[in-house]
């Protein structure tokens, strides 16, 4: 779906997001990004009317013209600082059904348009205790208040269920030759022969922590071979990566051979290392009597149709548990994440360093002795 041309309609409560698909612009365009003149169309001739047929005297909330809403809630940067405009509930289903329409009217590549609702950033909201089928059922009513549920296909929504594993003041990883067992697990249907092909297909993203090829998670969508299992997307990742993990660019984003090709860059990417060194040698908290180093637990989570939210990835065997992960000390493992220069003069600091280094080594050599 990430190569539909789309955009955001709106959103409901805090952080869950409505987009609208154009199937049809699909090749339309060099990119996927729909052109300030569709999105111009769109807001005066459909949304706009819309607005002013079905809310009346609340349409003077709404901007004129989408030039002036532009102008509006552009800054002197260029950056956009959305309003917050509301359609009630209670027209919800006939300006959507209208919208549609109107859309298909405008422009022949606007036909078909389809709604897509989009939760994201709710795992804190819906915690429970996965072995207890009422807290479960309790966390799913909780996580879908704020929806019509006798409105919902349950066959067509799909939900992230995802089991995290944490022990204190340690950052919890994923042993790389674990990957054929956590497939296993979340799809059982699968032949043992076809989840050892899998891990070498290109279709089986891996990704490494710290460049280490020893402790690694993985993300893999399944096809046709996880439609007996219900699951449409496995992925095993560890939440140390949130300290450098950005949607938007920043800091952190993936940087291009252009930026070592000039002196000015160069100065630039050198400093954007030292910056990022300090924050990550921020999460060791050495020095701090009051903090503790960053914690990083180790997750699974499968993406399966909503109707299973209540039955997918319940439990994950000891054994299987056992064998998977790793638990690393985590003012170790962020001293070895950080530059040495930093960690230079504190004995400390060094001791650290030299200790999470022996439990790599020890960490790859069982790794190799286990390995599949």
């Amino acid at each position: 779906m990430c190569t539909i041309p789309n955009f955001a309609f709106g959103k409901v409560a805090n952080r869950s997001v409505i987009q609208v698909f154009f199937p049809h612009m699909v090749g339309q365009y060099e990119t996927r990004a729909i052109p300030v003149r569709d999105l111009e169309v769109i807001y005066d001739r459909c949304l706009r009317p819309l607005v002013c047929k079905h809310m009346q005297n609340m349409a003077s909330h709404w901007p004129p013209s989408y030039s002036a809403a532009i102008s509006l809630y552009c800054d002197k940067r260029g950056l956009i600082h959305e309003g917050s405009l509301d359609v009630p509930a209670h027209i919800l289903d006939i300006f959507g059904q209208e919208y549609l329409q109107s859309l298909a009217a405008l422009r022949p590549y606007f036909r078909d348009a389809y709604f897509v609702h989009e939760f994201r950033g709710w795992k804190a909201s819906s915690v429970h205790d996965p072995g207890d089928a009422l807290d479960r059922q309790l966390a799913l009513d909780k996580f879908t208040d704020v929806l019509c549920m006798d409105k919902v296909d349950v066959q067509h929504w799909y939900i992230d269920v995802g089991l995290e594993f944490g022990h204190d003041n340690h950052v919890v990883t994923w042993r790389a030759t674990s990957h054929e067992t956590l497939l296993a697990h979340c799809l059982p249907s699968v032949d043992q022969d076809d989840i050892d092909s899998i891990v070498n297909r290109t279709t089986f993203h891996v990704d490494h922590m710290m460049h280490l090829k020893d402790l690694t998670g993985f993300r893999y969508a399944p096809g046709i071979k996880g439609r007996t299992d219900g699951v449409h997307y496995v992925q095993a990742y560890t939440t140390e990566k949130t300290t450098s993990y950005q949607l938007h660019e920043g800091l952190f984003t993936p940087l291009d051979p252009n930026s070592l090709l000039t002196t000015d860059n160069l100065k630039d990417l050198l400093g954007k290392v030292e910056e990022m060194s300090k924050i990550i040698f921020d999460c060791t908290a050495d020095g701090d009597e009051f903090r503790k180093a960053q914690e990083g637990c180790a997750c699974l989570e499968v993406r399966v149709a909503f109707s299973k939210a209540l039955t997918a990835l319940t439990t994950i065997p000891h054994n299987i548990l056992h064998y998977c992960i790793v638990p690393l000390h985590a003012k170790s493992w962020w001293y070895v994440s950080t530059p040495q220069h930093l960690v230079m003069g504190k004995p400390d600091s060094m001791h650290e360093l030299t200790q999470l280094t022996q439990v790599v080594q020890v960490v790859s050599s069982c790794c190799r002795a286990h390995g599949h």
